[in-house]
């Protein structure tokens, strides 16, 4: 996807800068990283010309998937902050086609791998451990907002899941069939990066994402 940004757009977008770790909220069509170090076309890059330094990403998110992005400035940080992730919480919003009844954290647990048949990753007993709790924030006209914490972290586990549940993501695309063309992408935000030191990180949800929400849902943001 063809990303259009600034160094001034990145700076907006800059949620902490503290001791070697910089939290980006990142929005929809930025990569997380390129093909290379030299690509152009991703956070990375741009945090590289704007500290005019090698830059790590802690984790990826989708292209399409907006929220919080870790980077660090060192590479001996990288796996000091794999652990912190590891051992915290991370907090996405969904918006999911079909309605889930009460608002009790479910948990799907299943294994998600590289199933051939389907040329992709997707729901298989060989897969890895793959962990995704979801809760119902508000349903109704055929859809959930869904808070969904995870702390596995594979491939499209949260859109993996939905899909497989039975409840895709309105906007969704790969795992889906026909694509679901409500929304311009798959509308999923990572919200909330919490760590057992009490340290929170937060993105706000973006303005294109609460525009598909009705009124009443949109007053808990």
């Amino acid at each position: 996807m063809t990303m259009s940004a600034t160094l001034a757009d990145l700076e907006a977008r800059i949620l902490l800068e503290d001791d070697g770790l910089i939290a980006v909220d990142k929005p929809a069509g930025w990569p997380s990283t390129g093909r290379t170090l030299e690509d152009p076309r991703c956070i990375q890059h741009l945090l590289m010309e704007r500290l005019r330094r090698r830059v790590w990403a802690v984790h990826q998110l989708d292209a399409d998937t907006t929220g919080v992005n870790l980077f660090v400035r060192r590479k001996a940080l990288v796996a000091h902050w794999a652990e912190r992730l590891r051992r915290g919480r991370k907090l996405y919003v969904a918006l999911c086609h079909g309605e889930l009844e009460g608002s009790r954290w479910r948990r799907i647990e299943e294994k998600i791998g590289w199933v051939e048949s389907r040329r992709g990753r997707w729901v298989t007993p060989e897969g890895q451990r793959a962990v995704s709790d979801v809760r119902a924030m508000d349903s109704g006209e055929g859809l959930s907002l869904l808070e969904v914490a995870i702390k596995t972290g594979r491939n499209h586990q949260v859109r993996i899941h939905l899909a497989h549940a039975g409840h895709p993501l309105v906007g969704e695309r790969r795992y889906l069939q026909p694509p679901c063309g409500r929304f311009g992408r798959h509308a999923l935000h990572a919200r909330r990066l919490s760590f057992a030191d009490g340290q929170t990180i937060e993105a706000p949800l973006p303005a294109d994402f609460l525009e598909l929400l009705p009124p009443r849902w949109r007053q808990r943001f």
